[in-house]
């Protein structure tokens, strides 16, 4: 039987989401990215 990873978008909130810890360590990249790009971010260094 041939199992291909799915290939699906997600909606990635600015605030997180517990269920991107069950996507692992490209879970929390992709939020990262998200919150890093958002336009009222701070970041810790400020």
């Amino acid at each position: 039987m041939d199992k291909k990873p799915s290939s699906k978008e997600y909606q990635i909130p600015v605030l997180g989401s517990l269920g991107l810890l069950a996507l692992g360590y490209r879970g929390v990249e992709a939020w990262r990215k998200v919150r890093d790009e958002a336009p009222n971010h701070q970041s810790e260094k400020d």
